[in-house]
């Protein structure tokens, strides 16, 4: 998919943002965001997670350890030219950031999630759309109501308009063997940003989070937004301002 590239930034500092994609999405919808810390003097890698930015057919060939390897990689590229790692994780991006600082014993610095998952809008439906729906077809078109708010201008975002039903799957089980049991694991300090009108996840997984992290400095930073990827949404330079504030004040401690 053009424009779904990986994007990397050597700025020859000490200091790397690892910044991961939602999924179905790419790191399009870092490159503002990768810009403004690579001006700020960061080194910026924002791999492109396996299965993702080709077409929907490579994402149900891939599974959770191909994309555990993909960011895997990626960490260890940015870490040969930087001595404290950032994770920057939007949506899925911060399920997998978890993986990550709990796979490398909290090596990281620390992490900022904007809209990670626990808990989806609808969620019940979409569950039972997956064990009924899912049996007899193989994709799940985006819902057109979320699908014109948060995908489809693709100067903004370059993903897939449609699930499959097997990653689907696989996402809905990565959060629940993954994630929830693996939160108190977590010791970084983490910022856990998510807007409060968002239409795709909803708000009360960033309490979840926070209230199961086992990190001794937390905070939650809710954000006037009706988008799910807000990193490339109209206030977006707030979400830059906050996620570049709070690395200082952890830089600084």
């Amino acid at each position: 998919m053009k424009g779904g590239e990986s994007i990397f930034i050597n700025k020859n500092s000490d200091t790397g943002i690892l910044m991961l994609h939602g999924f179905t999405s790419t790191p399009a919808q870092f490159k503002e965001l990768a810009d403004f810390f690579a001006q700020k003097g960061f080194n910026v890698s924002a791999p492109l997670v396996a299965g993702h930015g080709t077409c929907p057919e490579d994402l149900i060939k891939s599974c959770p350890e191909d994309w555990k390897k993909s960011i895997r990689l990626a960490y260890s590229k940015l870490k040969r030219k930087s001595k404290k790692i950032f994770i920057i994780g939007n949506s899925f991006g911060a399920n997998l950031g978890f993986w990550l600082i709990k796979e490398s014993n909290n090596e990281p610095a620390g992490i900022i999630t904007f809209g990670a998952p626990i808990y989806l809008r609808y969620q019940w439906f979409l569950k039972l759309r997956f064990y009924t729906y899912g049996r007899f077809k193989q994709y799940y078109r985006k819902p057109v109501r979320i699908y014109k708010t948060d995908y489809t201008d693709m100067e903004d975002e370059v993903t897939y308009p449609v699930i499959p039903m097997k990653s689907f799957g696989e996402f809905l089980n990565f959060i629940s063997h993954e994630t929830k049991p693996n939160l108190l694991k977590i010791k970084v300090p983490a910022l856990i940003g998510h807007a409060n009108v968002d239409p795709v996840v909803h708000p009360k997984s960033a309490a979840y989070i926070y209230g199961h992290l086992g990190s001794p400095f937390k905070k939650i930073f809710w954000f006037d937004s009706h988008r799910h990827t807000a990193v490339n949404g109209k206030d977006r330079k707030v979400l830059f301002e906050r996620a570049y504030e709070f690395i200082k004040e952890v830089a600084g401690q």
